[in-house]
């Protein structure tokens, strides 16, 4: 329950910006947009990892020799499940953040950056590997 019921409200962008549950990132705090959208990306991994946990639970009633590995497989499921979830939220939020920044920043200076050929740039890269 300690993480079904804010996976819920996280994928469901309805979890309220607190400073106890939820992601720890400093890019998440910054704006309610990036809060929840990195929520709604961290949500689904709670619910996961919640359904994980209630597997091994109901497993280490019944477990007995070899079935205890069962309740440490849905453990490992449910701490990777959390893990996976918080890396992708602050991915998310960094990204959201990095977008809400770059359309401050478009609208502040609106001098284009110079073009870039990548090609040329790959062919110098080869020729000073080759050099080697």
């Amino acid at each position: 329950m300690a993480l079904l019921i804010p996976g819920i409200l996280a994928t469901a962008g309805k979890l309220p910006g607190n400073g106890v549950i939820g992601l720890r990132v400093p890019e998440v705090r910054k704006h309610e947009s990036t809060w929840r959208q990195a929520h709604r990306v961290t949500g689904p991994f709670w619910v996961l990892a919640a359904v994980a946990f209630a597997i091994g639970a109901a497993f280490a009633f019944i477990a007995h020799g070899w079935m205890w590995i069962l309740v440490a497989v849905a453990v490992i499921a449910g701490l990777v499940s959390i893990s996976v979830g918080g890396n992708f939220g602050a991915r998310a939020a960094a990204l959201v953040d990095a977008a809400l920044e770059s359309s401050e920043s478009a609208s502040d200076a609106p001098a284009e950056q110079p073009a870039v050929d990548l090609g040329a740039l790959r062919r110098a890269a080869g020729r000073a590997d080759e050099q080697q």
